[in-house]
């Protein structure tokens, strides 16, 4: 399968059902903006391939609340746009040279314009995945076993922990997460996630950190969580609790590991795909 991975994406070739991500410097600070793919007319979007060819990506409009009322975001100045990251079922694809206007289409359409200097994406490495720091409290499981462990920081594509248990967790086994998110007294469960260790380190005072891969199936869903909480960051404005994922008490899970993991972890070995776990 390794051979056959998409090493390209056009930016034509996005689709509304992609996750779709801009990573810009936004008051002195790196974030991601998680973004949705334009629902457009057919009129509107002809008249876009008449004017722009297919060097254009049409996101409805980013906004950010300021002083309790929502508006556009500007990308100049101080706002810059780094790159535009886009995950599908072929991979994640990152987009570099763009611009990004806000833009009125006939029959009074604004939105966002994402038009690319260069019109490929090359497949991203997942190491660079942005991180954020999340230092809370969750469960993993591997097996029957739980374990009770401290998650450092998350990316979409993997995070690191200590663990609080007595315990020892297998670094040769998958596990699940089950990511918490806290809003005040209240805690919730955002999902769970299959991963499996990638490498250990030993600090000072004895702790072990655990760089862990997460499977490919769960970058998008991991990517909003990520943009979510770095927007938090940056408005200091808790965002979570009205839009809670919340997700079933299936045990569904259980049966999906092995094959989730399988070609994520083969992949990751190959490219010589690593975790931080500073």
């Amino acid at each position: 399968m390794s051979d056959e991975k998409k090493q390209q994406l056009h930016i034509s070739e996005v689709r509304p059902e992609d996750s779709i991500s801009v990573t810009a410097m936004m008051d002195g600070k790196k974030v991601d903006i998680s973004c949705t793919y334009a629902q457009l007319t057919d009129e509107q979007t002809e008249f876009l391939n008449v004017n722009y060819g297919n060097h254009y990506l049409p996101v409805e409009l980013i906004t950010m609340e300021v002083n309790g009322e929502e508006i556009p975001v500007t990308f100049q100045g101080q706002n810059s746009v780094l790159q535009v990251v886009v995950v599908n079922p072929d991979g994640v694809f990152k987009f570099e040279n763009i611009l990004i206007r806000k833009t009125t289409l006939p029959g009074e359409k604004t939105f966002h314009l994402i038009n690319a200097v260069s019109t490929i994406g090359i497949r991203f490495n997942r190491r660079r995945g942005v991180r954020v720091n999340v230092d809370t409290r969750m469960e993993l499981e591997q097996g029957e076993e739980k374990f009770i462990i401290l998650v450092r920081e998350i990316s979409y594509c993997g995070f690191s922990f200590i663990n609080l248990s007595q315990n020892d967790v297998d670094t040769n086994r998958p596990f699940v997460l089950n990511l918490i998110e806290r809003d005040g007294d209240k805690s919730f469960s955002y999902g769970k996630f299959i991963g499996k260790v990638h490498r250990t380190e030993e600090v000072k005072g004895g702790s072990t950190i655990y760089g862990c891969v997460l499977a490919d199936k769960h970058a998008d869903q991991l990517q909003k969580y990520v943009a979510m909480k770095q927007l938090e960051f940056l408005t200091g404005k808790k965002a979570f609790a009205e839009d809670i994922q919340k997700t079933s008490n299936s045990d569904r899970w259980r049966a999906e590991v092995a094959d989730a993991l399988g070609n994520t972890l083969i992949d990751n070995d190959e490219d010589g795909t690593t975790e931080n776990v500073n």
